[in-house]
């Protein structure tokens, strides 16, 4: 996207869905004004969804190569969605700021049949139109964009998938059938996840591959759960997992390593880890602290 459009680079994150279809959110930012025509893209099965995070004007767009008439100022918050298949350059005379989303057909499909609903033809929304809600998931996902390196995975899955389950239903018009029951996850798929995000509790597991290992899709593993559960599969919904290494920690002399391979963690990093990220301090400090 960076390269389109004139720029030297921009931040990106990427998500892929159970199937490998491709989902991705840039930020692109330009000080300048972007008057010449962006480069073409490659045709593809695919839109960019883009959100205008300040006021822009004029806008100028074609699709194949000919003009389109679009309402020439964008508001904050505005939504311009474009097909890739459809060779959309674009200027705009004025700099700009959007958070731009790459959705391909691929994971559009994938998305309506995971949810037993029509796949869409397209993604509509009227040109340069606010969207108060995508922006909002927007927010959520710049500072994730700016310092990829302090988010876990999980919670970049979430934020992902959340802005592609929304564009699928707001734009595409997926709904679920309604003979789709929603029940909770079986026992052994619930003690699966649990061991899963309690073995990774720093959040460094993809959402893709604990739904995989309960045989679920991405959407109705995070539904199943939080109706088992009652919150989203993340690192904090197993944080009572460090109860029981506490207190090991507080009431038994046992070696760091052992306390860890007791309380079902991989090995002693992976332990240290978890008890870093949710506890802010190692567990040797923590047991010195405590037994001042």
């Amino acid at each position: 996207m960076a390269r389109h459009l004139h720029l030297a680079s921009a931040p990106m994150i990427s998500v892929k869905t159970r199937h490998r279809a491709h989902l991705a959110v840039t930020h692109l930012r330009s000080d300048a004004a972007l008057a010449d025509r962006t480069t073409p893209f490659p045709c593809e099965r695919a839109f960019t969804v883009q959100l205008h995070m300040r006021a822009v004007s004029p806008v100028k767009l074609w699709l194949r190569g000919r003009p389109v008439p679009v309402e020439t100022a964008q508001d904050d918050g505005s939504v311009s969605i474009l097909p890739l298949e459809q060779d959309p350059p674009c200027t705009w005379e004025v700099p700009l700021i959007w958070c731009n989303c790459y959705v391909s057909r691929a994971a559009l499909d994938e998305f309506a049949d995971e949810n037993d609903g029509c796949r869409c033809e397209t993604l509509s929304w009227p040109f340069g139109k606010v969207d108060s809600r995508l922006k909002n998931l927007a927010l959520c996902l710049l500072p994730v964009l700016e310092r990829p390196e302090v988010a876990s995975e999980l919670y970049v899955d979430h934020l992902v998938l959340a802005a592609h389950a929304y564009i699928a239903r707001t734009y595409g018009g997926i709904r679920s059938a309604p003979s789709v029951v929603r029940g909770g996850l079986a026992p052994w798929q619930l003690n699966r996840a649990t061991e899963m995000l309690k073995a990774n509790l720093d959040g460094q597991i993809a959402l893709s591959q604990v739904a995989g290992e309960c045989k679920l899709s991405v959407s109705h593993f995070v539904r199943a759960f939080k109706q088992t559960v009652g919150e989203p599969p993340t690192a904090g919904s197993c944080s009572n997992a460090l109860t029981q290494p506490r207190n090991s920690c507080l009431h038994s002399g046992l070696p760091m390593v052992e306390i860890a391979l007791k309380c079902g963690f991989a090995d002693q990093a992976c332990f240290i880890r978890a008890f870093r990220k949710l506890l802010k301090t190692t567990p040797g400090e923590w047991r010195r602290m405590r037994m001042q």
